[in-house]
């Protein structure tokens, strides 16, 4: 098994580990709150759903992939998988934060009067899109940055 040195880590992949890191952090943070009249109740990511859990767990997935080469094990095409596994979650928040049950603003608006009510995203929603955007931006610029295999006609591109 390698060594692992902190020094050989790049920023781009500490941005990865990091987001992953933070998302399981914030998952216990609230994604959907409600409250009506004063009295509130707020859901993490583990009890939102499907596309909030399964993202915290692409985005863990990809910070544990970007730290193992530096563990000593060899991980093929790790900066497409990294790019798939940030962008899949993205999305699913993405997807989780438009598919919430919201008034839509009219407690804002007044136009359910002043009956109290109020629901939406909630703080660790907002910061879990964050941090799968930071590491699809990180995954995207390693991605685009790794070597590419050059092949010529008629060559064999597994082939060194």
């Amino acid at each position: 098994m390698a060594e692992f040195d902190l020094k050989r880590v790049t920023p781009l992949e500490w941005a990865g580990v990091g987001a992953g890191a933070l998302a399981f952090i914030v998952s216990f943070f609230p994604w959907y709150s409600v409250s009506y009249a004063g009295f509130g109740e707020s859901l993490s990511a583990w009890n939102t759903g499907f596309l909030a859990w399964f993202s915290v767990l692409l985005l863990m997935a990809a910070g544990g992939l970007v730290l193992a080469p530096h563990f000593g094990t060899k991980v093929d095409r790790l900066p497409l998988i990294w790019l798939v596994l940030a962008a899949v979650a993205t999305v699913f928040i993405l997807l989780r934060w438009l598919t919430l049950p919201d008034d839509g603003g009219l407690g804002d608006l007044g136009v359910l009067g002043d009956s109290g009510f109020e629901s939406g995203a909630g703080f660790g929603l907002i910061v879990g899109l964050l941090l799968g955007i930071v590491s699809t931006v990180a995954a995207v610029l390693t991605f685009r940055a790794a070597p590419k295999p050059v092949t010529g006609y008629g060559q064999n591109p597994t082939v060194a």
